[in-house]
């Protein structure tokens, strides 16, 4: 665990530690590092930021009094994934959804970065016990600096999207906001939503080798269907799929339904519901 893992570290209130994924910022000597970075796990690489150097002594026996055990309440897929080997950067924030001087953030929310439609980074809310709230840490990536990104906003509840007032610029190992101090993100005042129905079907990775995930909300429970076909439009593999209320995801691992290897290259992904259907490209790799 982080609290352990940094016992010797000679930290103060806004240090950081971020990994290529998450990130946790020093509190107090009560309640310590804070955020979606919960663990350092070898071989991973970390980067420090220290108002006061010092030396880490990592603990010797770190399973010491640690029986492995299974967690109770797994962390929900997230809606918009990124793949960070593809980027040479990382930026960071700490940021909550405001109205007035309220933070409007909750446990059903994620936050979201683009840059035009590309996903460059996203954050389910993290519930911070001093607070009593929910805060997200949100690590965003690109290749060069300058880029500008804007925001939307997940909500699990009602399975909408809605676009955020606010947009800025990329730059490079740049952190933004603390716990005390989140960045503030706005709902737009005409309250546009974006109706997250069978058109919000999403693929990420995309592309990919091993395997990826289709993404999709559904306004209620309903059977629907995946159909894979290749470019020239040959059906290759067809799947029967209980789709709940929200949020769904289904794994796809490149292979035909009887389990055979697919080449490299472009295949069709259809959804179809009672209401209607949409198809998206996804780019196999090998």
């Amino acid at each position: 665990p982080i609290n352990e893992a940094l016992a010797s570290v000679p930290a103060q209130a806004g240090d950081l530690i971020k990994s290529q994924i998450a990130f946790a910022q020093f509190i107090n000597g009560f309640y310590g590092w804070i955020g979606n970075l919960k663990y350092l796990e070898a071989p991973n690489g970390y980067q420090i930021k220290l108002a006061s150097a010092g030396t880490l002594t990592y603990p010797s026996n770190p399973f010491a009094g640690h029986p492995i055990v299974e967690r109770g309440n797994p962390t929900p897929a997230a809606f918009w994934t990124v793949n960070p080997t593809q980027f040479e950067n990382n930026a960071t924030m700490i940021a909550m959804i405001q109205a007035g001087e309220t933070n409007m953030t909750s446990g059903t929310m994620e936050l979201g970065a683009f840059v035009g439609n590309e996903v460059r980074g996203s954050a389910q809310a993290v519930f911070i016990e001093p607070l009593n709230a929910y805060l997200f840490f949100l690590t965003c990536y690109a290749n060069n600096s300058g880029e500008l990104m804007h925001f939307k906003l997940f909500d699990q509840a009602t399975g909408s999207v809605q676009p955020l007032n606010e947009t800025q610029y990329f730059v490079s190992d740049n952190h933004q906001g603390s716990i005390e101090a989140p960045v503030p993100f706005h709902l737009p005042l005409s309250g546009t939503v974006e109706a997250y129905s069978i058109q919000s079907f999403d693929i990420q990775p995309n592309p990919f080798s091993g395997e990826t995930k289709f993404r999709f909300v559904l306004p209620q429970a309903e059977v629907i269907q995946l159909r894979i076909a290749d470019i020239q439009g040959r059906i290759i593999a067809e799947y029967a799929v209980d789709g709940q209320t929200g949020l769904n995801v289904f794994s796809w691992d490149g292979k035909t339904q009887a389990g055979a290897l697919l080449q490299a290259g472009v295949y069709l992904v259809r959804l179809e519901t009672g209401r209607g259907s949409v198809t998206r490209k996804v780019v196999l790799q090998r």
